[in-house]
């Protein structure tokens, strides 16, 4: 018999190849080199039999759509992922120190766990994703492959606790912060997260519009057929929400335009440090010490 935890996981597949649907209609991954791709693991073989190959595939179609990716299983076997976020990793990468030896990273909104996989290949000691929907299969899928030992756990940033969890010297947030009701109560969260002298990476969608940059965008119905979609701040009011809650902004870096709807958007990243929170905005309340 299923858990509650399988028919959680099973809902919100559901909902996601929904949302993906109308959003992606008909769209595949691009052809993917195998040869050049990142290998998550030393172990991978460079060739499988018809009948491993065979249950891999199965079990990869069981737990689509495959956002994230690409993924090399092995042999000639590759899940492409459509949102390429190896091409991302293209910025990233400059913006993460080469070598993570010794240090602790935290990844919220994982998905399938890829940038969890890259962390993990450049030597972080221990790496926590938070996933809390359906994509923790994916991410739980790989790593049974993978054996990177990073750590993925069906949560969300509300449930993080530094008490629980610990502090982190990288924390890394990537498409969550638009979805959140509350992006500075988010924020805060995070914050707490990292240790002193920390460095946060955050990607969000913001408003494309300079003359807008210090405003937000309130989309309470749907944005790109997707109605999980809160807030769309400007670039500016993005850092001045993360000066509020304690982080010193480095710059911006990776802008690329962002999907197609009612107004225009613009993916970025921030680069903050920690640094010391606004006093008259007060601590974040209703969350885990």
């Amino acid at each position: 018999m299923a858990s509650a935890t399988d028919r959680n996981i099973d809902q919100s597949l559901a909902d996601i190849r929904e949302v993906a649907g109308r959003q992606l209609p008909g769209l595949t991954p691009a052809p993917v080199d195998a040869a050049a791709m990142v290998r998550f693991s030393p172990d991978l073989p460079a060739r499988l039999e018809e009948d491993q190959a065979a249950a891999l595939v199965a079990e990869a179609a069981k737990l689509e759509p495959w956002l994230q990716g690409p993924f090399f299983l092995g042999g000639d076997l590759v899940i492409g992922g459509t949102w390429r976020t190896d091409q991302r990793w293209v910025g990233l990468g400059a913006q993460v120190p080469e070598s993570l030896a010794g240090m602790r990273v935290l990844d919220i909104g994982s998905n399938a766990g890829y940038d969890c996989f890259m962390f993990k290949h450049r030597g972080a000691e221990y790496v926590l994703g938070c996933e809390p929907h359906g994509f923790i299969a994916q991410a739980r899928f790989l790593e049974s492959i993978y054996k990177s030992g990073a750590d993925f756990r069906q949560i969300g940033w509300q449930q993080l606790s530094p008490t629980e969890h610990g502090q982190f010297d990288l924390v890394h947030c990537n498409g969550v912060l638009y979805h959140e009701p509350n992006p500075v109560l988010t924020l805060q969260a995070l914050r707490r997260m990292l240790r002193p002298g920390g460095l946060l990476v955050l990607g969000t969608m913001t408003l494309a519009d300079v003359e807008l940059s210090e405003l937000a965008r309130f989309v309470p119905d749907t944005y790109f057929g997707d109605p999980s979609w809160w807030w769309v701040p400007g670039r500016m009011c993005v850092r001045w929400m993360l000066e509020a809650t304690g982080f010193v902004v480095e710059y911006e870096f990776g802008h690329h335009p962002g999907p197609p709807g009612e107004f225009q958007l613009t993916n970025c990243y921030f680069r903050a440090v920690a640094g010391e929170a606004n006093r008259h905005l007060g601590g974040p309340t209703g969350l885990p010490e």
